[in-house]
């Protein structure tokens, strides 16, 4: 059952792991053809990740990376991702930095291929979907005071643990054997100078508040107690543990580089603006039908009661968080006792409750008195003298208003129906999402040996996952259209006479009053009142639960106790094999304000279950032999039965061949698939945002703006009109509607791995190893969407009818302003995408008489391909590549090169140094690429993200034997994060760059103590 840990080595093992192991650092993958042992073992077999298969001398053939509970404390880290996102072979998912849009969780991304294609395992099990909005796996429900180790393994593993190990596999190994009582406390808090004299200035310039020369913030606490005894006779153990963790947040108005919305200016883009949103405050005014409003500009704005042609902008940088605060509790404990040798029950269980809280800018106030698309009534109470002629008069429409006998109102005698009013909600406050989830996980199971060649393993696991969340500050359109309608109440008697009240209270229509209504001023250029405020504004929640159910029957055995071994090998054939039952739910509950709000979310339940059987097959072929140390091969193969319809077969094949004890290669071939989840195959269709590249021209829309990018005949093929063309307004940040949603029709992806590596451990150099292994992945039918910017090109230059048909212009022919105009972006199967590249892993260790020993530790990846197919059609020109390249289609950065480079000096006075070199290659703007698919014309500022070191420093005392004091200081030297424009940044990028892949935040200091009695 996974990834067994052994206490006890044979001599063969031993010095290989004390010369890994006492780093106290990331560790190769030399590391684990020797694994470390477990206290629950009762043959005395190892297991790796990756296989199931126990042996006396089992050899990883994928390369494994591992990390070990030691770094975890060197490092000060209290979340997991923050040290896994370190790793190169892992790219930055969901974590602590995503505001917009953010799940609350944190995910691992191995390869870059998507956190849904990594499997997350915790003790060699399967953890559960992260969320109900969110299916990777969420790594905050992970324990981090009981981590014993994290062993990474990059490329397919479907056949040993079934779907979405297409990446790899991430696993857990938390301490299940610990004796005594140990308590730890970790603190820590970010530090940065803002020394960027040119981004002052220009905050300066535009009369944005500059963040103060040095700043403290982001501080962070976690307490923990692990409590654990061995039972009176030996045979057991029950180790029980307890944390919590606050973290406090950080906005990027504390940082002179994000601060505001960084825009390009000058003849070539040279320089570096403030840019903004045209959802601005105060309002900004759009006329989306020009024929009807004729000699109305077509974009206008009020200021001190009257109207400009113009656009007001808004900078919403300064209230993003660049670091959400969270507070978590984690309780849980595990146990076995073994009863006979062969019968040894076990159980895990633990529980998580964690909040946190993604803040980004004021919502935006968009539509108008005929809610989302618009209009203003001629009549308008609020309306200046000047305005009503501005908007009305001089198109020809009276500005007057009808009344009946009692003076009821009964509507205006015009409205102008093309107009769409934008205005940041800077009165209701910031767009707040609470997000907390209560995790309960349980394993039972019991494990012992068949006989002398067969062991066995039967485990349940159950795991439920409890969400809601809470978002303030976005409007609802009704009550906009409601308080935006103001009139004068007319009616003889009324309390209200002669006043300016909401027209739903003073019309004809019986029984259609609101009392809460109040007018809503978005014309003036002031503020609205706070009860305007409050009638407009809307809480929304959503609850929901997903949960999984795992059971799987395992056998191992060891052939050679039958005679099952080849002559010219001395271990017998090992083999696994066994059956598994797996069921994931999920319910998805979003409220009516939800439902019924600008982008709408709807209720998702539904369920998928797969019934499977597996097997494996390791066999020695050659062992002590002259050029053959070892030569063995291995398979696995996993048939699974989904109840959505379809089957799948995984499996592998592997060779190890090692001429000496010094030389290992390796190679494997897997085959990997991933099963569409609950979300892609059934959550609801709606409206959300999507991003376009900023054209040549500064535009996003090519058939916006008076002079469009695109020529009529191509924008006549994305739904644009001849009336339209030249009228149609632009979104100056380049965010446009995109309908997303599930697909049940989808079928699982495909996944074929190829991996070639050879492990050195040289006798000539004691203390040294280097492994070097080539990967190579290729998804087929990806599922995914269809990226807008990718439909538009094709549809205007290609005249490409299915891209085409994905273009819905609205109202005015544009993409954004109303709900009726955006991209179809549902999930489908898809094309490809190709990963291929070179992991180097590098350690040595040397010994000294009197100064301790000082051990060195190299993890690196060199990414040689990132090539993505779009579509099964696709040409050779759509398909593109993204190594060394960021933004556009390419989304996150794909740097060539990423390294940890870590030295540690173990010094013989109870006094440990780490310094650790982090280094990240620098990026291209993927529109200055030469390929056709990325092709396009960007500002110089956009073009690189230049290369990042970052330099880690930790020391860690031994006060007295049982206490232990640690210090440190993570990116030492403050060194900024490289900078873009907002329009370049796509796919986890805020805040002018992209703060889960770089170090956006500043030095970070931190210390701790830990007592153990």
């Amino acid at each position: 059952m996974g990834v067994i840990m052994i206490k006890e080595l044979h001599k063969a093992a031993l010095l290989t792991t004390t010369v890994l192991m006492g780093m106290g650092v990331s560790v190769s993958a030399q590391a684990q053809d020797v694994p470390a042992a477990d206290s629950n073992d009762l043959s005395g077999a190892i297991v790796v990740t990756g296989s199931r298969i126990r042996s006396a001398n089992q050899e990883s053939i994928s390369p494994i990376v591992q990390v070990d509970a030691q770094e975890f404390t060197s490092r000060g880290v209290t979340r997991a991702e923050d040290l896994m996102n370190e790793l190169p072979q892992v790219f930055a998912a969901q974590g602590s930095a995503n505001s917009n849009e953010a799940t609350g969780t944190a995910q691992v991304d191995l390869r870059g291929l998507g956190p849904t294609r990594t499997l997350v395992l915790v003790n060699g099990r399967r953890l559960s979907y992260g969320s109900p909005k969110s299916i990777p796996s969420d790594i905050n429900q992970v324990p981090t005071a009981l981590i014993e180790s994290v062993e990474v393994l990059t490329g397919g593993a479907s056949a040993v643990y079934g779907s979405d190990a297409i990446a790899g596999v991430v696993n857990f190994k938390l301490k299940d054997d610990f004796e005594g009582i140990k308590i730890d406390a970790n603190i820590g808090t970010y530090q940065h100078n803002n020394s960027d004299d040119g981004l002052r200035s220009l905050l300066d310039e535009n009369g944005y508040e500059k963040p103060d020369s040095s700043v403290w913030n982001g501080f962070t606490q976690e307490y923990s107690v692990v409590v654990g005894t061995n039972t009176s006779d030996g045979r057991g153990n029950v180790t029980a543990y307890g944390s919590y963790r606050k973290i406090n947040a950080i906005l990027q108005a504390d940082y002179d580089y994000s601060a505001c919305a960084l825009a390009a200016t000058g003849d070539n883009g040279e320089e570096f603006a403030c840019g903004g949103s045209g959802y601005a405050y105060p309002s900004n005014f759009t006329i989306t039908d020009p024929v009807g409003l004729a000699g109305v500009p077509t974009q206008f704005t009020p200021s001190n009661g009257e109207f400009a042609a113009g656009r007001n902008q808004f900078n919403y940088a300064p209230y993003n968080y660049y670091q959400r605060p969270d507070q978590r509790y984690t309780l849980g404990a595990m146990g076995h006792y073994e009863l006979t040798p062969d019968i040894v029950p076990y159980f895990e269980v633990g529980y998580m409750d964690d909040s946190s809280t993604a803040q980004i800018a004021p919502g935006a106030i968009a539509g108008g008195i005929n809610g989302s698309s618009g209009g203003l009534n001629c009549d308008n109470a609020l309306l200046s003298a000047q305005q009503q002629q501005f908007l009305c008069g001089a198109a020809g429409l009276p500005t007057g208003s009808i009344y009946d006998a009692n003076g009821a109102y009964i509507g205006p005698e015009a409205v102008a129906d093309g107009v769409l009013i934008t205005r940041r909600n800077v009165e209701g406050g910031n767009r707040r999402d609470e997000i907390h989830h209560a995790t309960f996980r349980m394993v039972g199971g019991v494990r012992g040996n068949i006989n002398d060649a067969f062991t066995y393993d039967v485990s349940a696991t159950y795991s439920k996952v409890n969400y809601d969340s809470r978002f303030y500050g976005n409007s609802n359109t009704d009550n906009v259209a409601n308080a935006l309608n103001a009139i004068v109440d007319q009616r003889p008697g009324s309390d209200t006479f002669g006043q300016v009240v909401c027209a739903i209270n003073a019309d004809a229509i019986s029984g259609n009053d609101d009392s809460r209504c109040s007018p809503l001023d978005l014309v003036s250029g002031q503020a609205f009142s706070p009860e305007a405020a409050n009638y407009i504004s809307e809480i929304q929640t959503i609850t929901g639960s997903t949960a999984l159910t795992d059971i799987i029957a395992s056998v191992s055995g060891d052939l050679g106790e039958y005679g099952v071994q080849l002559p010219w090998a001395s271990q017998g054939v090992g083999i696994a094999f066994g059956v598994e039952y797996r069921k994931n739910t999920l319910d998805y509950n979003p409220d009516q304000a939800y439902q019924n709000s600008a982008e709408p979310e709807y209720p998702v339940s539904g369920s998928t279950t797969a019934k499977e059987i597996f097997g494996e097959i390791n066999i020695p072929l050659v062992e002590d032999m002259p050029f053959f140390k070892l030569l063995s091969v291995e398979g696995a193969y996993r048939y699974s039965d989904y109840d959505t319809g379809f089957k799948t077969h995984t499996y592998k094949a592997g060779l190890n061949w090692a001429p000496t004890s010094s030389l290992r290669f390796r190679g494997s071939y897997q085959r990997a698939v991933r099963a569409p989840n609950v979300i892609e195959l059934f959550a609801s269709q709606s409206i959300f945002e999507a991003e376009l590249t900023e054209l040549a021209n500064g535009s996003f829309d090519p058939c916006s703006g008076a002079t469009p990018f695109a020529t009529l005949e191509q924008c006549e093929r994305t739904g644009v009109t001849a009336a339209q063309y030249g009228n149609i307004v632009d979104n100056p940040s380049g965010q446009f509607n995109a309908l997303i949603g599930g697909n049940p029709d989808l079928q699982p992806e495909k996944a074929d791995t190829w991996a070639l590596g050879t492990v050195f451990t040289p006798t000539f150099l004691p203390g040294f190893n280097l492994s070097v292994d080539y990967f190579n992945i290729t998804v087929d039918d990806l599922i995914g969407s269809v990226n807008p910017t990718l439909s538009l090109n094709k549809c205007l230059y290609d005249a490409d009818d299915y891209s085409c048909s994905l273009i819905k212009r609205g109202q005015g022919g544009t993409l954004y302003l109303t709900n009726d105009g955006y991209f179809e972006r549902i999930n489908l199967n898809t094309g490809s995408l190709k990963t291929a590249g070179i992991d180097i892993n590098a350690n040595y260790r040397v010994r000294t008489d009197t100064m301790g020993s000082i051990n060195f530790n190299l993890v690196g990846t060199y990414l040689d391909k990132y090539e993505t197919k779009p579509l099964p059609t696709s040409s050779e020109e759509d398909i593109y590549e993204c190594t060394g390249l960021y933004g556009g289609l390419c989304g996150r950065p794909r740097p060539e090169w990423r390294h940890k480079f870590v030295t540690s000096w173990n010094t013989p006075w109870s006094l440990d140094v780490n310094l650790t070199w982090r280094y990240v290659s620098s990026v291209k703007v993927s529109q200055t690429s030469s390929q056709p698919a990325l092709q396009g014309s960007f500002s110089e500022l956009n073009r690189e993200l230049g290369a990042r070191n970052y330099f880690d420093l930790s020391m860690g005392y031994d006060v007295f034997d049982n206490v232990r004091f640690t210090f440190g200081v993570n990116n030492i030297f403050d060194k900024n994060p490289p900078l873009t424009t907002t329009s370049a940044i796509e796919d986890g990028g805020n805040g002018n760059t992209y703060p889960q892949f770089y170090d956006a935040t500043g030095r970070y200091i931190f210390s701790g103590l830990s007592v153990k009695f």
